[in-house]
């Protein structure tokens, strides 16, 4: 299990979500551990209402990539809705999840589960009307990603995009910089667009809607986890002190930057939203 995949798997095992995305908040939710499958819910609703408007005037069931599909709770809505969606999965533990979901479900479409890269995805023709990438595109190499984007779409085909992006401010060294990692560059991405040939037909700023739930993981750090991690660490340093200060001395730059990252309280919503941009993309190719 690389880092990634860990801590996607802590956040679903510590919040008992299902879906691993930050969900969609409105200006009166208090946001909240209970609240969060509701903000969650209406995120997936989102997308998939939008897909519901890309793919309206097709005469047959939509073809669908879920591109880094999690343990497969939005998948599993895109088969019961009729869609023919196959999904990519790099993580072994998740795509385990979504095998055990698609069992329990027995869709009449039999999804392809792709457990491997999206660049490293095999690609026999352009079959999908759809691809979706939600809260996956900021593990997407640009140029790759492109490449491998014409090659498996229909010549009319959409690409939906819900992720977040760097803004100007990345590199200032005000507090909280570099307190949240990933993501591309919002200006190379546009860049990108213009020379690979993409035109968005919905661009929506949506910060604002997800934002809140860095509240939330902040508040479950330091008031659960890192009071729990200092009552650990004193267990330890009592049982074996000489091994265990070894242990953290070997350790300490690692250590020193989860600190930083996680119990120094520079994940905040506004932190957040200065340097990262959550957008909503609805893309075309340009004839």
């Amino acid at each position: 299990m690389d880092s990634k995949e860990f801590g996607l798997v802590m956040a679903q095992q510590l919040l008992a979500v299902e879906d691993l995305h930050y969900g969609w908040w409105l200006t009166e939710d208090k946001p909240s551990i209970a609240a969060l499958p509701a903000a969650q819910e209406r995120y997936s609703q989102q997308l998939l209402d939008i897909i519901a408007q890309a793919t309206a005037d097709l005469d047959r069931p939509a073809r669908i990539l879920d591109v880094g599909c999690g343990t497969g709770r939005l998948l599993q809505k895109l088969l019961q809705q009729g869609y023919q969606a196959d999904a990519v999965i790099p993580a072994p533990w998740l795509e385990a999840r979504v095998h055990q979901r698609l069992e329990l479900l027995k869709p009449s479409y039999q999804p392809r589960i792709f457990a491997t890269t999206f660049e490293q995805m095999p690609v026999s023709s352009q079959e999908y009307d759809l691809i979706l990438f939600s809260e996956s595109y900021q593990y997407i190499d640009l140029e790759q990603g492109f490449a491998q984007i014409k090659a498996l779409l229909k010549p009319q085909g959409r690409v939906l995009i819900c992720d977040f992006f760097r803004t100007e401010h990345h590199g200032d060294g005000q507090p909280g910089d570099k307190s949240f990692g990933g993501g591309h560059d919002l200006r190379e991405f546009y860049q990108a667009l213009q020379t690979h040939g993409w035109q968005p037909l919905l661009d929506q700023d949506i910060t604002e809607h997800t934002s809140p739930n860095i509240a939330l993981l902040d508040s479950v750090l330091r008031q659960r986890i890192v009071p729990a991690a200092g009552t650990l660490d004193q267990y330890l340093m009592s049982k074996k002190p000489w091994l265990y200060r070894l242990i953290k001395w070997l350790f300490r730059k690692k250590l020193q930057k989860l600190a930083f990252k996680y119990a120094q309280g520079h994940r905040t919503a506004e932190v957040f939203s200065r340097y990262k941009n959550y957008r909503l993309l609805l893309l075309k190719g340009i004839s």
